[in-house]
């Protein structure tokens, strides 16, 4: 957060900022002032979301390659110059390299090209992933009671994952912060069900803007019977690395991509905001690990 720049400047004391996103995504927040400046950005009206100018190349990134403005954080598709958001990811740009350190949850081999670029802007730049393995290999945490989960793990899904084929499993989840509409709840509900895969489908309960729930219906329960299950929330971790999962449909938030990169699990990426149109990109593009629906 930028404040804590100025804060750790006024105290006099050394600060190092810790992005949990990935150096592709960072890279591409760091272009968001230059954009700006060369008024690629905010857009002028709403029809350029649809236009084809989301498809303009962006060839002077260092690092990054065949970059369309739409493969960037979503950022930069505001409309509004005076967006909170947008006025937040600008800032962050601007105020980052004032840091004394920047440490980034990612690890070279992943993005080497990246990493390299990013290095000339901070000197003092530190990959320290993936960190899922190392947590699960440390000695018992004393704080491990507490909980980082948003809502609670049902487990039992894992023994109903037991019961099913190696490789045979779609595992559906969109983070803990995308929602959907009901109607596309429902249309994501019938493409599964009519692909005649076996599925476990994680629906928050917060995922439907509007709060409705019960809103998938009878018929839809008896054609997936046996074949989908649907749960609150999940350990995703042990759903991820279950020898029966196949495959994830994800909304690309880069903890859900690192897990799967982690479990070796290839992904079908659905990304809604935020870095996750960039996660998207390098992960069916770059790392030829997934596919964009």
């Amino acid at each position: 957060m930028p404040f804590t720049i100025t804060a750790a400047q006024e105290l006099g004391i050394p600060i190092v900022m810790f992005f949990t996103i990935s150096a592709c995504s960072l890279m591409g927040i760091m272009q968001l002032p230059t954009l700006k400046d060369k008024g690629i950005i905010p857009l002028k009206d709403e029809s350029y979301l649809s236009n084809g100018y989301l498809d303009t190349i962006i060839d002077w990134i260092p690092g990054m390659r065949d970059i369309r403005l739409r493969d960037l954080p979503s950022f930069v598709r505001t409309i509004d110059p005076n967006d909170v958001v947008f006025k937040y990811a600008i800032q962050v740009a601007e105020r980052a390299p004032k840091g004394s350190g920047i440490i980034v949850h990612t690890f070279d081999e992943l993005e080497q090209e990246v990493l390299e670029a990013l290095s000339t802007m901070f000197p003092h730049l530190y990959a320290i992933g993936p960190l899922q393995p190392l947590l699960n290999h440390s000695s018992i945490d004393p704080l491990e009671s507490i909980g980082y989960n948003l809502w609670k793990e049902e487990t039992e899904c894992l023994h109903w994952l037991n019961s099913k084929a190696p490789n045979s499993v779609i595992y559906v989840s969109f983070g803990s912060i995308a929602f959907v509409t009901p109607s596309q709840l429902v249309e994501l509900g019938w493409g599964l069900a009519n692909s005649n895969y076996s599925f476990l489908w994680i629906i928050r309960p917060d995922l439907v803007i509007g709060g409705e729930s019960a809103i998938l219906s009878p018929e839809f329960e008896v054609e997936i019977k046996e074949r989908g299950l649907i749960a609150n929330w999940c350990p995703q971790e042990e759903v991820l690395s279950h020898p029966s999962i196949g495959g994830f449909l994800t909304h690309s938030g880069w903890n859900s991509t690192f897990e799967s990169v982690c479990a070796g699990v290839p992904m079908l990426c659905l990304p809604f905001f935020s870095d996750q149109q960039t996660n998207c990109k390098y992960t069916c593009n770059e790392w030829g690990i997934g596919m964009e629906n």
